[in-house]
């Protein structure tokens, strides 16, 4: 019903190397967030992961968005999870 935690990592690091700042970040999230869930739930919840990509809170690492072999090679997708590259599953 909501897109699981690896595929807003992944999603949330590609907006980070398309050059969304942190605050922009975190307005696309809490807009996107506002209709499920409170502020301070989505707060409390969500905000921690998103500053966490960016190197603000945890190890402080500046995480760089994953490339195309790490996504399709990543095949330990959840149930309900729906992530990936788009070209995953296409002949060559």
């Amino acid at each position: 019903s909501h897109l699981r935690y690896m595929g807003r990592r992944t999603f949330g690091l590609f907006l980070k190397g398309i050059g969304l700042s942190l605050q922009e970040s975190l307005e696309f999230w809490r807009e996107s967030f506002s209709p499920r869930f409170s502020s301070l739930e989505w707060r409390k919840k969500y905000s921690y992961n998103i500053r966490h990509n960016y190197g603000k809170v945890g190890k402080c690492a500046d995480y760089e968005p994953y490339d195309c072999g790490k996504i399709i090679s990543n095949a330990l997708q959840g149930p309900n999870e729906f992530h990936s590259c788009p070209f995953k599953y296409c002949d060559a």
